[in-house]
Order: structure tokens, then C-alpha cells, then sequence
């Protein structure tokens, strides 16, 4: 609830300090509010990845026609995205924070790359040790249907934070040792890059913006 607070108060304090500057999506400078639902796929090392749906809140601006910062927030009630399970990989985030680079932004089209943190809440947002921290990175779409109403389509790999990579590799040993002893924990395999950062682990989502 705070962190909804928190967006809302910075949607009225660009509103309240903006002015006339703010226009509709394709503007030097704009903010925008919005949701949409997606689907997210990821799975660990030796996991079967599973499809579950998405249901966002957002918040954008937009500047200068090539810099943008978006901000999310999951509204599913769903307890691993601000307590994970131990020893699991955490992909997903209850709220993201993403910095965006247009390549191209028109009148009725925008193209945008995007990376940024996930977290569970926003004080663990930029913190890289948190257990609920996680990565994304990817590319969107923006179809501008009127002067102020926009379509969003986008499509980022996700990634587990360096806390949760750790957390699942020390559960993982932990887990062998018990089973198997020290030549179980001498068989198990070093995960790899590929392993986090692969196109099976990816967030699809659809997103209507309104920009002011």
C-alpha cells in the first residue's frame, strides 16, 4: 500500500510542477499511467519452467524523446514476490524499476530498449543483496492509437538476483551433502551463464498507457 502511495505521489508532484509541458505520448515530455496483463515463464537449472499470468499497474515518463523511466507494480496477491521461498530462484518482482532508451519515438509508433531491478517492496528495490532482488532486460513497442491513449508491448528477459543465485546454490549443496554426501556435492554440475540469462526465462506483457 505504501509503495502505491509512493507512485501516486510522484504522478501528482510531476502533474503539480510540469504544467503544460506534459502532453500525449510522443511529446518531449509526458507521463503516462497505465496497466495491462502479460504472462511470465522462467525455470532454474534442471527445472520445468511454468507459464503464470501477470497484472500490472504502471507508471512512465518520458523525456527529451529518447529517455524514459518506467515503473511497476504487480497486483497479483501472491506471497513469493515479497517473501520467496528459501533457496529458490526468483524471477519475478512485485514491483520493477526500468531505465528506457528510445531509438525511435514518433507520432504514432515508439520503439524502446529497457533494463532495470526488480523487488519485493521499495526499499529492496536497488538493493543487489536482497533476496527478493531480480533482473530484466529487453525491448517494447508503443502504438500510439490517439493523442493521448498509447498500446505498450514488451518483451524482457528475466533474471535472479546475485542473492538469490547464491541462496539456491548453498540450498543445492546443502541438499546433496545430505542425500549423497561428498561425492554427491563433488557430481553436481557448476551452472553457467546461459543457466540465468536465456529466452526461456522472459515476461511478455500488454499494457494500455494514458499519457497527460
Amino acid at each position: 500500500m505504501r509503495s502505491m502511495l509512493a507512485a501516486a505521489a510522484l504522478c501528482l508532484g510531476i502533474l503539480g510542477t510540469s504544467g503544460s509541458a506534459l502532453a500525449d505520448g510522443s511529446s518531449a515530455v509526458t507521463l503516462g499511467v497505465g496497466g495491462g496483463v502479460g504472462i511470465h515463464k522462467a525455470a532454474g537449472p534442471d527445472e520445468r519452467s511454468e507459464t503464470a499470468f501477470v497484472n500490472q499497474a504502471n507508471v512512465r515518463v518520458k523525456l527529451l524523446w529518447i529517455l524514459g523511466v518506467d515503473y511497476a507494480y504487480d497486483l497479483t496477491r501472491d506471497t513469493d514476490l515479497v517473501k520467496p521461498q528459501p533457496g529458490e530462484l526468483h524471477y519475478k518482482a512485485k514491483m520493477r524499476a526500468t531505465a528506457l532508451l528510445y531509438p525511435y519515438s514518433g507520432e504514432r509508433v515508439a520503439f524502446y530498449l529497457g533494463a532495470g531491478l526488480g523487488g519485493g517492496s521499495l526499499a529492496e528495490l536497488f538493493k543487489p543483496d536482497s533476496p527478493t532482488s531480480s533482473y530484466h532486460a529487453g525491448v517494447g513497442f508503443e502504438f500510439h492509437l490517439a493523442g493521448h491513449i498509447s498500446i505498450d508491448t514488451s518483451f524482457m528477459l528475466v533474471a535472479p538476483g546475485a542473492r538469490s543465485i547464491a541462496d539456491a546454490a548453498v540450498a543445492k549443496v546443502e541438499s546433496a551433502l545430505a542425500t549423497g554426501g561428498p561425492e554427491a556435492v563433488a557430481r553436481l554440475e557448476k551452472p553457467g551463464f546461459d543457466d540465468f540469462v536465456s529466452l526461456k526465462n522472459h515476461e511478455f506483457m500488454v499494457r494500455i498507457f494514458l499519457f497527460l
